[in-house]
């Protein structure tokens, strides 16, 4: 069905909206809306707009008008918190993602306790809807189109592109919506048949993931859902709208293929409903397509699993040596497959020089015999590699996956885990690359791939095996997302986080974004897309073929649907559908 662009028609001309300028309105132009007309527009919104909004660190600043020492108090101490961080409209996990960075320069506003300096504005919004109703949304979409205004949306969680963010943008921010919903049977909207009932959960755009296996574990049901630390990850929209790994996606699918439902307010205001029987080239743009590209999501809806026993694996290996930790990792290279098909899954992150860490789960408890003997046989071999320090292997039941989740990635007590082995910090710069390495390079090009892998030092590890086995079986075109995604076990990514100090020029973040891709390449060269790909959520920004690496064969139908739907280009993501030939910040389009 096609009822949204009807709708879309309908909405724009009830607007008396006409075709995109080729810049959108900033405060220097007549087409900004005045002082009057950004009241008026207040007085429409649930709650009141938030207009001069400064960065976080403003009120360090002694020289400025915006110096309170008891807000820079609490800006201090909540600098480097991710909960603290998600829940401010005017400030990112990552700070390089509020700083506008160009070529030779640097403004930005870091948290500097009672520091002089000039704080600059960078990406963050002057103008933020704290939107907490439909409403809100359709509105600032209608003000924003009426006006021609760059819109960004934040909801909650990280985001590593700085898409939530954008200079002289209108912020909206979806952050309290926060609504999650267990239903024992749930029917899509319009669907008749007797095969369309699950156990869902629906979670609103600003629920976290951490909440939503605890709401999945309250009613005996699992979730395939983000890995992250802490569950901080946003549940109900940019993680399947990029498509959505989780450590049980090789049992129950990517987050895409657990999509049931969207809710979505579109770029003409039309609030609908979007899944497999209406709206449908737009259900499948959504799953994986990246957001907000398509619409304002307000809610998704899952569906949810056995709350099955789980067996938990974890390894430690330490090398005395460079040839020793290669050999190390060509055999953990021969493995991988092995392991995948034994029925593992999880993240297998190593440190340059240092070691391999493996924090893997498989269903049951016992694992069943092929996986305990494919992975005991990894064990064992690496024992025997010369050089080669195994200070850890066991296998650790759990009655359920929220038993695990809670164990490895909130609670690191245990002194093994993922929260041991890596994690990511908040309130600091964040460059990284990813790259989805196709399962036949392993079996192919095993010494190529050990090697370019042992060459990825710059950056902190967490590659993670979430493909094969339930991902592999879907049909790479029943979504949005790169079907390289179906040839893959494991996304090999990286992160590289650093703190800003005076030293720091627009040319160190250029330095480690270069570094971090360079270091990229031969995996670009092994596994080429769109044989290969990249992870929509963790995007590379050097990338320059990333229509390509994002999307594949997909690319093309994706940018149709995005003209349609959204003809004045108002929802800009950077490196997302459409966003050719605009500039960084999206505030033009070139000729």
């Amino acid at each position: 069905m096609r009822t949204f662009f009807l709708i879309a028609a309908f909405r724009l001309l009830s607007l008396g909206v006409t075709s995109a300028s080729s810049c959108k309105c900033t405060p220097s132009d007549s087409c900004y809306p005045t002082q009057d007309e950004w009241s008026s527009f207040s007085q429409n919104l649930s709650q009141p707009l938030i207009t001069n909004q400064r960065p976080l660190g403003a009120s360090c600043y002694q020289n400025s008008t915006d110096y309170d020492s008891t807000a820079c108090s609490v800006a201090t101490a909540n600098q480097y918190s991710e909960d603290f961080r998600a829940a401010s409209s005017n400030a990112l996990i990552w700070v390089n993602f509020e700083a506008l960075i160009t070529n030779d320069s640097i403004q930005a506003c870091p948290v500097t306790p009672e520091s002089g300096g000039t704080c600059n504005q960078g990406r963050v919004p002057v103008y933020s809807v704290n939107a907490t109703t439909v409403e809100d949304i359709q509105n600032t979409i209608e003000f924003a189109q009426q006006y021609n205004l760059r819109l960004v949306v934040k909801n909650t969680g990280h985001e590593l592109g700085g898409r939530a963010f954008g200079s002289e943008a209108l912020e909206l921010y979806v952050h309290y919506f926060q609504g999650i919903d267990f239903v024992d049977t749930f029917v899509p909207e319009g669907c008749s048949s007797s095969d369309c009932s699950w156990t869902a959960i629906t979670v609103e755009a600003g629920a976290q993931w951490g909440d939503a296996y605890t709401t999945a574990q309250q009613n005996n049901r699992s979730i395939a859902g983000g890995f992250v630390p802490y569950g901080s990850v946003g549940a109900g929209a940019g993680w399947s709208l990029g498509g959505g790994h989780s450590p049980l996606s090789p049992f129950y699918g990517l987050g895409v293929d657990n999509v049931l439902q969207y809710t979505v307010v579109l770029p003409n205001a039309s609030y609908v409903t979007v899944n497999a029987v209406q709206n449908t080239d737009l259900f499948w743009a959504m799953r994986g397509g990246g957001g907000p590209s398509f619409g304002v999501t307000t809610s998704v809806t899952y569906k949810t699993h056995p709350n099955l026993p789980i067996t938990g694996a974890f390894y430690e290996a330490s090398v005395n040596s460079t040839d020793a930790y290669l050999e190390l990792l060509e055999l953990w290279v021969s493995y991988h497959n092995r392991v995948a098909d034994a029925g593992w899954a999880g993240s297998w992150p190593f440190v340059a020089d240092t070691g391999l860490y493996l924090t893997l789960i498989t269903l049951g408890a016992p694992p069943n015999q092929t996986a305990n003997e494919t992975l005991q046989g990894f064990f064992d071999e690496s024992a025997e590699i010369p050089g080669v320090n195994v200070t850890l292997g066991l296998t650790v039941q759990y009655p359920d996956f929220y038993e695990w989740y809670y164990d490895n990635l909130v609670d690191s007590s245990m002194g093994y885990g993922l929260n041991y082995t890596a994690g990511l910090l908040a309130g600091v710069n964040i460059v990284g690359s990813s790259w989805l390495v196709p399962r036949d390079v392993f079996d192919s090009n095993g010494t190529a791939l050990a090697t370019a892998l042992a060459n990825l030092t710059s950056a902190s590890p967490l590659y993670v095996l979430v493909g094969g086995g339930a991902v592999a079986e879907v049909d790479p075109d029943s979504a949005a997302v790169t079907p390289a995604f179906r040839r893959t076990i494991s996304d090999i990514e990286t992160f590289l986080t650093f703190e800003t100090d005076n030293t720091t020029t627009a040319a160190t973040f250029q330095q480690q974004m270069t570094e971090v891709h360079d270091q990229y390449a031969p995996l670009r060269e092994l596994a080429p897309a769109p044989y290969g790909g990249q992870y929509y959520n963790e995007p590379d920004l050097l990338e320059t073929d990333w229509q390509i690496a994002f999307w594949g064969s997909h690319y093309d139908r994706l940018l149709a649907i995005k003209q349609e739907i959204d003809p004045n280009d108002l929802l800009l993501v950077r490196k997302g559908v459409n966003s050719e030939g605009w500039d960084d910040e999206l505030l033009c389009k070139e000729d």
